[in-house]
């Protein structure tokens, strides 16, 4: 169940737009069809606060450009970097010459277009650039021991595009500052409703087999939870906060 919900601080939280899927379909592609949705009622929002799930170059680009919305939401660690390996922020990638200059000072040798297995939990493969140095420069490199132990030289796995890729190493820059934190925090909210339809409102299980069955039902089940919304705003009662278990609170401040 893929909910979508007003995060205005002047006003209750409520549940805008639903969408039902099967539990095997990948977060991000489901982006558009919310979108889509949204668009159609007059709610589509010009800052959409998502997980990591739902972020990606492609869609942040196609949400900017095709709709006007600001997608904002944690990027995945780069996937070139380990524990003791560099980055590909240390490498320097002249896209005109299809070329990536190492730490040490050594071009690549290879520059392809490919198709990548996926590492976010997900099935299917996505295009990258393929980019490997050669073995004669690596092996003797002075800076061998933090970058690789292949015995091939060192490879690195790009975007498709040079506008990918310079948005998801600035979005890595971004996640780190305390401004981004601040604009991201209200997205906290939508856990909270999570909880409350599955404490509350028996969202974890379905009354009736079927997609379109369950699809009514999640349905019915938000529509019931914004009027409760709506009586707690108009009585003045305030959400309740998040909930310490006793240990916790055993915690000393920082």
């Amino acid at each position: 169940m893929h909910l979508t919900e007003t995060c205005d601080p002047q006003s209750p939280n409520l549940i805008t737009h639903v969408v039902t899927t099967d539990a095997s379909v990948q977060d991000g592609t489901m982006l558009k069809a919310i979108h889509t949705g949204l668009a159609g009622r007059g709610r589509l929002p010009a800052l959409h606060l998502v997980d990591a799930g739902y972020i990606d170059a492609r869609n942040v680009l196609a949400a900017r450009r095709e709709l006007g919305v600001e997608l904002l939401g944690p990027v995945r660690p780069d996937t070139n970097r380990s524990a003791q390996k560099f980055g590909t922020d240390a490498f320097t990638i002249d896209w005109d010459r299809q070329t990536v200059r190492c730490p040490d000072g050594r071009t690549s040798v290879v520059w392809r277009n490919k198709l990548h297995d996926r590492h976010d939990g997900h099935r299917g493969r996505d295009p990258v650039i393929f980019v490997r140095f050669a073995a004669r420069h690596c092996g003797p490199c002075p800076l061998r021991d933090r970058c690789t132990i292949s015995q091939s030289g060192r490879t690195l796995m790009l975007r498709p595009s040079r506008e990918e890729h310079e948005l998801l190493q600035q979005a890595r820059m971004l996640n780190q500052t305390e401004e981004w934190r601040r604009r991201y925090n209200p997205r906290a909210g939508i856990e909270g409703t999570i909880s409350q339809g599955v404490r509350a409102f028996g969202l974890r299980r379905c009354r009736y087999r079927g997609y379109s069955k369950t699809s009514l039902q999640h349905l019915f089940t938000a529509s019931a939870m914004n009027l409760t919304r709506l009586d707690a705003w108009i009585g003045g009662v305030s959400p309740a906060g998040t909930r310490i278990s006793r240990f916790e609170a055993l915690r000393p401040a920082a």
